[in-house]
């Protein structure tokens, strides 16, 4: 019976990630009927009782709108131009996958549901990522048609490019000289040792790292890596040093090699990159004990690779991510990872965003959420000692 709920559980998330995309991306658009719960049975192969759930999930999101006698239709908002705000945001992490594909994609629904009770409507846009040129051009179209659309504000996650970081100075002060308030989400601009002069929501991404790191050290581990993308944000690069942190504080020396900078996906593709045999080697030769990864898909990646060899998660090498993104079911072991709170992001975000457009003269502000470190069993605190 467990295994039938988790099955049923499992179902009733991807319904409501399909349809939460779909509403999103347009397919169905603002004051649209959606199908029948009877027609989304078939379409989902599901029980009306796991539908029923998705259906409310999204209700109570305020993706949607049902009424008696006429069917459940997509919310439609009724604000005029000005109660607008927009979203600069690269919230899929993997074109294949789901709105919960990274942190942002988890807070959308969030940011639609605070931002409708606080009198505003919300722009949705995403940033696909095949290659840096089409990124840097969605990123530049979405920005022009915010900046025609005259929006009262934009929520900004500044891009992750390897080189060409004037580019996010750019898009802001776009918007700042057209008088549209600007709240970045997660990282600033460019370094974190220079302060922008907009208003970051996010986390301590530092002191996260430091308790995930931290914690391995804890259980044991001295040889302790780290891995992220080419892209140093702010956001990583605090990551990075509050797992160097971690390490001078329990009197390691932290190793340049130790660092590895590279896009994870590689890992599974053939031919076999250089970057995967490395970390095969350095498991396999006892060399790293432990790797410390900028993000959770990232560290499903890592998994997936070892797994594949025949190295096992936790006994041979421990792994943890970061953010608790719903991907646990896809993994042969459960992670460990620092969980982000979406829903307190979210409502941050927007009441930052209102303060910045009725107060535009004041200073620029950090605001931090809280953050846990979620123990599973990919860090090896359940092995026997």
């Amino acid at each position: 019976m467990k295994h039938s709920h988790s099955e049923r559980s499992i179902k009733h998330k991807e319904i409501y990630d399909k349809l939460c995309n779909d509403i999103i991306k347009g397919v169905y658009k603002p004051g649209e009927k959606l199908p029948t719960e009877n027609e989304l049975v078939e379409m989902f192969n599901a029980s009306r009782p796991t539908i029923g759930r998705a259906m409310r999930d999204l209700q109570q999101k305020g993706l949607i709108v049902r009424r008696q006698g006429q069917g459940t239709f997509v919310k439609q908002s009724t604000k005029p131009s000005n109660q607008t705000l927009g979203l600069l945001v690269h919230w899929q992490m993997r074109p294949v996958q789901t709105t919960s594909s990274t942190i942002f994609g988890i807070m959308i629904p969030e940011l639609l549901k605070n931002a409708s009770q606080a009198g505003y409507s919300l722009l949705l846009n995403d940033i696909p990522v095949n290659n840096d040129l089409n990124y840097i051009e969605r990123a530049q179209a979405i920005c022009k048609r915010l900046l025609s659309s005259h929006v009262a504000g934009v929520f900004f996650t500044p891009l992750e490019l390897s080189s060409n970081n004037s580019l996010n100075e750019s898009i802001a002060e776009q918007f700042n000289k057209a008088g549209i308030a600007l709240v970045l989400l997660d990282r600033d601009l460019t370094d974190s040792h220079h302060r922008s002069q907009f208003d970051i929501v996010g986390i301590n991404n530092r002191q996260a790292s430091l308790i995930l790191t931290s914690h391995l050290i804890e259980l044991g581990c001295r040889k302790i890596d780290f891995v992220c993308g080419t892209a140093m944000t702010t956001a990583i690069e605090d990551r990075y040093d509050g797992y160097r942190l971690a390490l001078e504080e329990h009197q390691i020396q932290p190793e340049k090699q130790r660092l590895h900078q590279f896009d994870s996906r590689s890992l599974l593709s053939k031919p076999a990159c250089p970057e995967r045999e490395r970390l095969l080697d350095l498991v396999r030769g006892a060399k790293t004990e432990a790797f410390v990864c900028v993000n959770d898909t990232t560290a499903a990646d890592l998994i997936a690779c070892f797994h594949s060899e025949g190295i096992r998660v936790p006994q041979d090498v421990r792994v943890v991510g970061f953010d608790d993104l719903p991907i646990n079911e896809s993994l042969p072991v459960s992670l460990t990872t620092i969980r982000q709170n979406p829903a307190a992001l979210a409502y941050e975000a927007i009441r930052t965003m209102v303060d910045r457009i009725h107060h535009p003269d004041i200073p620029a502000r950090h605001i931090m959420v809280s953050t846990e470190l979620i123990i599973r069993e990919s860090c090896g605190s359940r092995l026997k000692k």
